[in-house]
């Protein structure tokens, strides 16, 4: 009874007081910036090659947050992606270590739905992954898409990759 009453003063006094409790702005989170990238845009050449094209899939993307660790995807399938606004290129951030650590590169790919596949250094070497807004991909344990795959994610990506880490051979994205 007496917690009723002091929360009940307590509540009459802020309401009395004047307190206005309103949202502040929310600005949309650089990851490449807060961790360090220079603004220089890596050559796709340099770190990867691209293989088949596959259509998106269908269904929810991920949004990942802070400590969040991506999931396996037992299934993939198709959606109209003639039907969406193009809405950025298709550009990543990774690094070599967990927590956006240790070497990065930001890539621009150059194809929507491409299958791209890390060369030696950076095959099964990659510790976070940051697709930018308006990207969609999907990371695989094998060379070309295949084995262990995710579900799609976006924006901002993951600083620990959980099963991928240091095990990803190739990835995709949608734009």
């Amino acid at each position: 009874m007496q917690a009723k009453i002091f929360l009940s003063s307590l509540l009459a006094t802020l309401l009395a007081t004047g307190v206005i409790a309103s949202p502040a702005a929310v600005g949309a989170r650089d990851v490449k910036s807060e961790h360090g990238w220079d603004g220089t845009v890596t050559p796709l050449e340099k770190v990867a090659t691209v293989g088949a094209k596959k259509a998106p899939p269908k269904g929810a993307i991920i949004t990942p947050k802070d400590s969040d660790v991506p999931v396996v995807t037992t299934s993939v399938e198709a959606r109209d992606i003639e039907a969406l606004s193009k809405r950025t290129p298709g550009c990543i951030f990774v690094t070599t270590d967990s927590n956006w650590g240790g070497t990065s590169a930001y890539i621009c790919l150059a194809t929507n739905g491409g299958c791209t596949i890390w060369n030696n250094f950076w095959r099964w070497n990659i510790s976070s992954f940051g697709p930018d807004p308006g990207t969609t991909c999907q990371i695989s344990t094998g060379t070309n898409c295949d084995g262990t795959t995710s579900v799609a994610f976006g924006y901002p990506g993951y600083g620990n990759l959980g099963v991928w880490n240091d095990n990803m051979g190739s990835f995709r994205c949608w734009w």
